[in-house]
């Protein structure tokens, strides 16, 4: 039987890290608020406003770098304060420079790395160990800002999850793309070539299965209501999902239990 290749989304998939936005975007939502008193929107309404203009920022190009954003640090916590700013200035405030510090502090407390190792899905590594078992390759392909993403790779470390990564062509069997992961999905299959099954698992059906399905991969998708890109779009998604080059799974630990079946 061949052997099989296995490249998983790292946020939202193999680690909780979309829980790490959730507090900090709550608390920057309460802060804007309390400050615009009467004339504030709700927080229900700030959340989905700010999840357009975050999603609108990726390819925007940041005036200090003269480059897009795409997923770096200057575009969050950057998104709150700008979302502020616009809100102050429909709301005819002026906009409070120190409070804007303050709403950049309080989203900044998403890249603390000492919070990645707890957020590592439980059902990861005895993942990994199974898929090693049975001589399959596992591939970590991620996407975002390189500092960012070098931290939550340490955090794997720790857990042990790295030794179970294929690090013949990839250090430590761990990539990041900076925009899309196309280029690598391919670079891949030809790096271990045509003789292996391929899989992508991810829970962005855009990102992670949809062009890894146009290279013959086999998409393992597992969903998340939390998923910042996907939010109100699920439904849909898996309508137009195809759905005989691709399983639709509840959590990672689905795998080992159909294992036989793909």
């Amino acid at each position: 039987m061949a052997k099989r290749v296995w490249v998983f989304d790292l946020d939202g998939n193999c680690m909780d890290s979309l829980d790490l936005y959730r507090k900090p975007i709550a608390r920057a939502a309460s802060l804007i608020i309390e400050t615009l008193g009467a004339k504030a929107p709700s927080e229900h309404e700030i959340r989905i406003r700010h999840n357009k203009l975050q999603k609108a920022m990726v390819y925007e190009t940041n005036p200090q770098t003269r480059k897009p954003y795409f997923y770096t640090k200057s575009r969050f916590p950057t998104s709150l304060v700008k979302m502020y700013r616009i809100l102050c200035e429909e709301a005819g405030i002026k906009v409070n420079e120190k409070i804007a510090k303050q709403i950049f502090s309080i989203g900044f407390e998403v890249f603390n790395k000492k919070r990645y190792l707890r957020k590592i899905k439980p059902s990861l590594l005895p993942l990994c160990k199974f898929l090693k078992r049975r001589g399959d390759v596992i591939i970590i392909l991620t996407k975002g800002d390189k500092e960012v993403q070098g931290d939550k790779r340490e955090a794997l470390r720790k857990a042990g999850i790295l030794k179970y990564c294929d690090s013949r062509y990839f250090p430590d069997g761990f990539i990041i793309a900076e925009d899309t992961k196309d280029k690598y999905f391919k670079e891949i299959r030809e790096k271990y070539g045509e003789e292996m099954l391929y899989y992508s698992v991810g829970d962005t059906y855009a990102d992670d299965i949809a062009p890894a399905l146009k290279l013959e991969y086999f998409g393992i998708y597992i969903p998340s209501h939390f998923n910042w890109k996907e939010i109100g779009k699920l439904k849909a998604i898996n309508r137009q999902r195809n759905k005989k080059r691709s399983n639709k799974y509840h959590d990672l630990s689905e795998i080992r239990r159909k294992y036989e079946y793909l």
